[in-house]
């Protein structure tokens, strides 16, 4: 697979992550400042896989802000980076290396709100879960664009 269909694919991921991050921002939204008792979500299968369950926790938040935010803001992010190594006619090892270390970064994040799910929540968000694997996969890709080089 060549440098530019990974690409390709890496702003396929990320435009559905983020429409994934809009949707769980939307219920944090919600939650937080509507009306805390009115949330609930498709993906609510059962007290243990339920994205109500863990945005309605305090520690769904990471200095005060619900983490599907940050990934909201995040994935256009990755988007526009995939994009401009895109359009380069070679593609630019810089914009690789960034991708790699805010998906890295990511990975990270998404580790430590599963982390807080297993430990303390004790409940599994199912769209979180989805995005964990598309952050790894971008990862992913991001290093092996980088290893061939």
């Amino acid at each position: 697979m060549t440098p530019k269909q990974k690409l390709t694919i890496i702003i396929f991921l990320s435009g559905l992550a983020f429409v994934n991050a809009t949707y769980l921002s939307y219920k944090a939204y919600f939650f937080r400042f509507v009306d805390p008792q009115g949330l609930s979500s498709f993906c609510d299968i059962s007290g243990v896989f339920s994205c109500t369950e863990v945005l309605r926790h305090p520690l769904s938040q990471v200095f005060g802000v619900s983490f599907p935010w940050v990934a909201f803001v995040v994935y256009p992010v990755i988007i526009c980076i995939a994009y401009f190594a895109y359009r380069k006619a070679h593609v630019c090892s810089c914009y690789i290396k960034t991708l790699a270390v805010l998906s890295g970064i990511g990975v990270l994040f998404n580790g430590f709100i599963i982390y807080r799910e297993v430990i303390y929540i004790h409940s599994y968000c199912i769209l979180c879960l989805i995005c964990t694997v598309i952050i790894v996969s971008i990862f992913g890709l991001s290093l092996s664009i980088l290893k061939r080089k």
